[in-house]
């Protein structure tokens, strides 16, 4: 009962992979200035977070869940992400029924921590950042909340998806002024707002799953940006807490079941 209550917090520790990516300098965004504008600001986001040293970031979140009648449930959630490259990632999330999840990755394992329920899972995965968070996303098949914010790789991605991009207007988030644009990808439409001066460090994401069934929605506010975090030692390396039950991914239990009916088959041969 904790393993398959743990599986569905896995599940739900986010409803959102992927995140908004835009065009480059260059492309069919050139047809106006405004238009060229919006894509070079979105541009220098990209660039500065995937050059980014370090950072610590809060977000609250917001996600639809479709219900059978077709009805739409906002649930949220609240998150503080620090990461430190090349190997050093932490994400403490809470959702709005009280749920809390710790990741923490040390350049050598991802443990992912619930504490309400008193159980942990982790592997071993020596490399960097990026390696860990695609390592999840793929191989153990969790979700992290704007994963791709947090890879070197945004640039190129942002460059690959992007089928058109907008200015709409300006405004202000948080209280900052931004620049706010809509674009648009083969899976996804989006909204970003992006602060007009100063670090370009994105304030609010709107997605729209418009080839979901209901077209559901994830919001995200971005706040307390912080370029030198500098976070206490042992922050990233988890120590489990005394009485705390270690229980297997998800995604390790198919394939020791994979295995067992390859072994099965091999048997009756």
């Amino acid at each position: 009962m904790i393993l398959r209550k743990l599986t569905m917090l896995f599940v739900l520790i986010a409803s959102l992979c992927a995140v908004p990516v835009f065009a480059a300098k260059g492309s069919a965004l050139s047809a106006s200035d405004s238009e060229t504008e919006a894509a070079d600001l979105l541009v220098r986001m990209c660039d500065f977070l995937s050059q980014a040293r370090q950072f610590s970031v809060n977000v609250r979140a917001g996600y639809d869940v479709v219900q059978e009648t077709g009805q739409k449930i906002e649930f949220g959630e609240s998150f503080k992400v620090t990461l430190i490259r090349p190997d050093l990632l932490r994400v403490d999330l809470e959702r709005s029924d009280g749920e809390k999840v710790l990741m923490q990755f040390d350049g050598k394992q991802i443990t992912v921590f619930n504490p309400n329920h008193r159980v942990f899972a982790g592997v071993a995965k020596p490399g960097d950042v990026d390696r860990a968070i695609f390592y999840l996303l793929n191989d153990l098949r969790l979700r992290l909340p704007l994963a791709m914010l947090f890879v070197t790789r945004l640039p190129t991605e942002m460059e690959r998806r992007l089928r058109s991009l907008e200015p709409v207007e300006q405004d202000t988030i948080i209280g900052v002024p931004c620049a706010h644009l809509a674009g648009r990808t083969d899976q996804v439409d989006f909204q970003i707002w992006i602060p007009l001066q100063g670090d370009p460090l994105p304030r609010r994401v709107v997605i729209t799953y418009k080839n979901e069934e209901g077209q559901p929605q994830f919001w995200a506010n971005l706040s307390e940006w912080n370029l030198s975090p500098n976070p206490a030692e042992g922050f990233f390396t988890f120590t489990p807490p005394e009485g705390v039950q270690r229980i297997p991914f998800l995604a390790e239990l198919d394939v020791a079941k994979s295995d067992s009916k390859n072994v099965q088959k091999g048997g009756k041969k």
